[in-house]
């Protein structure tokens, strides 16, 4: 058994790429396997910006 972490990026939430990952992650549950969703539609995702505030514990500025 493995585990599986579907990173879904897609715009829509219920669009085409939700539903493969969806039909996917169906597949691997009915082989046994565990499966995890994470959806980055709400998430903003950016990179480091170079503060190094995190050196001191604080969020990025």
């Amino acid at each position: 058994m493995k585990n599986i972490l579907v990173v879904l990026g897609g715009g829509r939430a219920n669009g085409n790429t939700a539903q493969l990952t969806d039909a996917f992650i169906r597949g691997a549950q009915e082989a046994g396997h565990q499966t995890e969703r994470v959806s980055l539609l709400h998430t903003e995702v950016r990179g480091c910006l170079g503060c190094n505030a995190c050196r001191c514990g604080k969020p990025c500025m």
